[in-house]
């Protein structure tokens, strides 16, 4: 322990900084996480997720990650919430948004009973991408989801800095992509692998 403490005690306080900053803005993702409207995923009804699509400022539970991952990140950039760096401007994204404001948008004329009701797998990627790719339930009458102030308030429609066009998805051209692995459990628990970014994608902030 003593040459553990000797260790992160000998690291430059440029780094010691950024470590922090780092936990910071995880402890801020947690508290967004256990907002009621991030408790169960924005695509299926997995509960506790653990991933992030920042564009889109919505929490995934991990299966739903691997599908969000396939659509590309032109459409949603996937992250985990414990295992990856973040930046101030993406934990502001989805402080402003969330899964209840993202699905007034994306959900808003969503035909009743079309939402899966388990996590299955190839139902749920079917939903996806009619979801995001095809945006067949988007409200025509909005060029996005409208941001909040950040503090939870997950039922009030003013918008604040962020402009609502900046959570606009541009149309995709559709693809096939190999399917995302199959996580069948009650809880979304765990983190099974840091998502990849794609070449040549710059995160928001860097």
């Amino acid at each position: 322990r003593a040459l553990l403490f000797a260790r992160v005690c000998s690291l430059p306080p440029i780094l010691m900084a950024e470590d922090r900053a780092q936990k910071a803005l995880v402890k801020r993702l947690n508290l967004c996480l256990k907002r009621p409207e991030n408790l169960v995923c924005a695509d299926c009804p997995m509960r506790l997720p653990r991933w992030a699509s920042v564009n889109l400022g919505i929490f995934v539970c991990t299966n739903c990650s691997g599908i969000h991952r396939s659509l590309g990140v032109h459409i949603s950039f996937v992250r985990s919430t414990q295992l990856d760096r973040w930046s101030e401007v993406q934990v502001v994204k989805l402080e402003r948004m969330g899964n209840y404001r993202a699905n007034l948008f994306w959900e808003a004329n969503l035909p009743r009973a079309a939402k899966p009701m388990s996590s299955d797998l190839p139902v749920v990627e079917k939903f996806i991408r009619k979801k995001y790719e095809r945006k067949e339930f988007a409200d025509r009458n909005a060029p996005g989801p409208v941001p909040g102030d950040g503090n939870g308030d997950g039922a009030s429609s003013v918008a604040q800095t962020l402009a609502p066009a900046q959570f606009v998805v541009p149309a995709a051209v559709a693809h096939t992509a190999p399917a995302a692995t199959a996580n069948e459990g009650l809880f979304d628990m765990l983190n099974v692998a840091a998502p990849s970014a794609g070449g040549g994608f710059r995160p928001f902030g860097a």
